[in-house]
């Protein structure tokens, strides 16, 4: 569960963006406010004991500080709190725009260092733009001196202003958002000689108190901002908060044995041009849009606008992977969309996206990297919101990713053929983490690549290490026809024979080969578990004496078997095993393909059966 500390416009934003991604939480301010929001809400004080108490029960994984940057007491009683329970912690801070250099502007470390410095000169008349909490701290000053002080214009304010001793007729409630003309005809008004302010930061209209000093030629005495605690992560926009927001979950809210589901990047595509065409209808964009996926599911997301104009308008989303790893999990995917002359939907290539350069994918060379689910999925949004706003269906669809090229080298993207971007897949909208299915899609596409090039031989490995080992047996073949399988190997074996190739050639580790010549064609470890039983018996077969055999069954790792048997290309055991795997992999296939296997041992050894 999350813990959001809030009462200001940073942690209202908070909880709008869970609100928006259905995401639960409690939201904790010192009074009863922000009650529209759908967390649950608590109220009052809470020092390091209420806290820790609650997160203990409450069974809290995440803080958010999200309180107003004076409140030095709270920061630091979250911090310890997460300190001692290991609570992970983002401090939603507001942005403090630089102090601009003027003789006017005079910066102090406390309310009790100006106050001593104000008595010491002459100012008579006093404008405190502090707010109300600052009534007291301030009290050695207004004894002494005029002092009017600017609260926010609600009940809350004014009951805490009669409840300190200064007189009622130095306060004056005010619309937090006035601007600099009612502010100066304030402070005229009041004929008063200076201004006091704390650094309170955009959202706490600080600016606008710089330029009324500046107008009005008086001083503006500043009480600097508290340095926080060192909390785990800090962000100061709605953004950066739901990027690191959705990277921490994958962490800290885990839940033990639960993998979660994620969004494609088509469907966060199909968000982003939803958002646009609504800000081109309505001429301002949502704070939010809900897409449909092809199951009939659906997707909320929050909009982060960028422009908007008569004929464009281009916004991002964050995309939400779950717990695949998915290289582009918590990064932007934008679209900025354009009317266009003539009717129909038009994709076209944004910074970050993939081009096809091959044949064998589900588009075109040349075409930007969108499959054909994901275009329909936008496709039906605009032409399902052009006819609601009785608009021509006639749109550019530019998709950008703005890390999208860095991204893509982590990819299988060069590989099949799609450069200068990641490319944008997807068949349901969802993406199930750490799925065979994701990843046999990905294969899939490679091996219809490899077709799509005329190759009618492929070498599939494990991995790149695999690969490696196996080039220069290969020199004749191109880049396209190295195909990784992981532990998938008997599923891609059918992929191959399904595409109509004509020589397999399958090379193996031997850690993962003692599990193949098992009869396991999917040999990740949360499926099967190395078998000293097995292994002993293939031993036995061999010729092996019983000291070695029992040997072997005490191993917990097949590669231990190396220091028990050491290898030669003419090893009895190490041919058995090839032979096995062999023997299980030439079942996938029919009559018109061959299939060679490679088995690795340790970093140069190698036996080839076919």
């Amino acid at each position: 569960m999350i813990l959001i500390f809030g009462g200001t416009t940073e942690g209202k934003r908070v909880a709008e963006l869970f609100d928006i991604i259905d995401q639960q939480y409690f939201y904790s301010t010192k009074n009863d406010s922000h009650k529209q929001i759908k967390g649950e809400r608590i109220f009052g004080d809470m020092d390091s004991s209420k806290i820790k108490e609650f997160c203990q029960k409450k069974d809290i994984r995440l803080i958010v500080d999200a309180a107003h940057p004076f409140a030095v007491h709270l920061h630091d009683n979250i911090y310890q709190v997460a300190q001692e329970l290991g609570i992970s912690t983002i401090r939603y801070e507001r942005k403090f725009p630089e102090i601009k250099s003027s003789n006017q502007v005079r910066l102090f470390d406390s309310y009790e260092c100006m106050t001593e410095a104000l008595l010491q000169e002459e100012y008579q008349n006093i404008l405190a733009l502090t707010g109300v909490q600052t009534i007291n701290k301030l009290k050695p000053l207004w004894t002494q001196r005029i002092c009017h002080f600017r609260i926010l214009d609600t009940d809350l304010s004014r009951q805490k202003a009669r409840e300190t001793d200064l007189d009622y007729q130095y306060v004056i409630p005010m619309d937090p958002k006035a601007g600099v003309e009612e502010l100066a005809i304030l402070t005229k008004k009041l004929n008063a000689e200076i201004l006091l302010s704390k650094e309170s930061g955009e959202s706490g209209l600080f600016e606008t108190k710089e330029n009324v000093a500046e107008q009005l030629n008086i001083p503006l005495w500043v009480v600097k901002r508290p340095e926080l605690p060192a909390f785990d992560y800090v962000v100061d926009d709605a953004k950066s908060f739901l990027q690191q927001f959705y990277q921490v979950k994958k962490t800290s809210l885990k839940i033990d044995g639960q993998l979660r589901s994620g969004f494609t990047t088509g469907t966060c595509l199909t968000a982003a041009t939803k958002a646009c065409l609504i800000a081109l209808a309505e001429k301002e964009f949502p704070k939010w849009v809900e897409v449909e996926l092809p199951g009939g599911e659906k997707a909320r997301y929050a909009i982060f606008p960028e422009n908007l104009s008569s004929k464009s308008a281009s916004c991002v989303v964050i995309k939400d992977a779950g717990d695949d790893p998915d290289v582009i999990h918590g990064k932007e995917i934008g679209c900025e969309l354009s009317v266009m002359d003539q009717s129909g939907v038009q994709f076209v290539r944004g910074k970050g996206l993939g081009v096809v350069t091959l044949p064998g994918l589900q588009v075109p060379v040349g075409e930007p990297a969108i499959n054909p689910v994901p275009r329909k999925m936008v496709s039906n949004v605009l032409e399902k919101l052009s006819d609601q706003y009785e608009m021509d269906l006639a749109f550019n669809v530019k998709a950008y990713i703005p890390e999208g090229e860095e991204l893509a080298k982590l990819t299988f993207n060069p590989r099949i053929g799609v450069e200068g971007g990641i490319s944008i897949i997807g068949t349901t909208g969802i993406v199930k983490p750490l799925s065979n299915e994701a990843f046999l899609a990905s294969i899939k596409q490679q091996v219809k690549v490899a077709k799509g090039n005329q190759c009618t031989e492929i070498v599939l490995t494990s991995g790149k290490r695999s690969e490696n080992r196996l080039k220069d047996k290969f020199p004749h073949l191109p880049q396209v026809a190295y195909i990784h399988f992981g532990n998938l190997v008997g599923d891609t074996i059918k992929l191959a024979v399904d595409e109509g190739m004509e020589k397999i050639n399958v090379a193996i580790m031997f850690g993962k080969s003692v599990k193949l010549a098992e009869g396991n064609l999917n040999t990740h470890s949360k499926n099967v578990v190395f078998n000293a039983d097995f292994v002993a018996d293939l031993a036995k077969q061999a010729g092996y004496s019983d000291i070695i055999q029992k040997q072997i069954m005490e191993l917990k790792l097949g590669n231990a078997i190396l220091d028990i048997i050491p290898f030669s290309e003419n090893e009895s055991f190490y041919n058995l095993v090839a032979q096995k795997c062999l023997k299980n992999c030439q079942q996938l296939l029919n009559d018109s393909c061959s299939l060679q296997l490679f088995l690795l041992v340790g970093d140069e050894g190698m036996i080839i059966v076919k």
